[in-house]
């Protein structure tokens, strides 16, 4: 089984960051440190979310593991083509950066391999007729 690393995108950390925990600082300020322990706690799970997701290829499955959302076993024959996108959908996909949207023959789904072409040349070798486009 090959381990797929997911790419982890600061350009959404940040901005989670900001809308989470910065309007909570002023009340921190203020010395009311109670009010930002949920806030905290939210930015937290959102953070292990993002780090938990994986991705696995074997001889027969592409793997999407959703961090507790559970997983999605793809068949690799059954995955037509593999596309770059810059869709911002919801997925188990970490980074806005380099997101691939994977069609296979009961839908399609959006992440993001922290190396697109080891990706990539891991699928085409169990299943050549995948079109790839960049």
């Amino acid at each position: 089984m090959k381990n797929i690393p997911a790419r982890i995108g600061w350009e959404l950390i940040l901005p989670i960051f900001l809308i989470i925990l910065l309007p909570m600082s002023l009340e921190a300020k203020n010395g009311s440190w109670e009010i930002i322990l949920v806030p905290c706690a939210i930015f937290a799970a959102i953070i292990m979310m993002m780090l938990t997701i994986r991705y696995k290829i074997d001889a027969e499955f592409l793997y999407v593991k959703n961090s507790i959302f559970g997983t999605t076993k793809i068949e690799v024959n059954d995955i037509y083509k593999i596309e770059k996108t810059g869709n911002i959908m919801s997925a188990p996909a970490p980074s806005i950066i380099g997101r691939v949207e994977i069609y296979f023959t009961n839908g399609s789904i959006i992440i993001s391999p922290k190396n697109f072409n080891d990706f990539e040349n891991e699928l085409l070798k169990l299943n050549p007729n995948i079109t790839v486009k960049k």
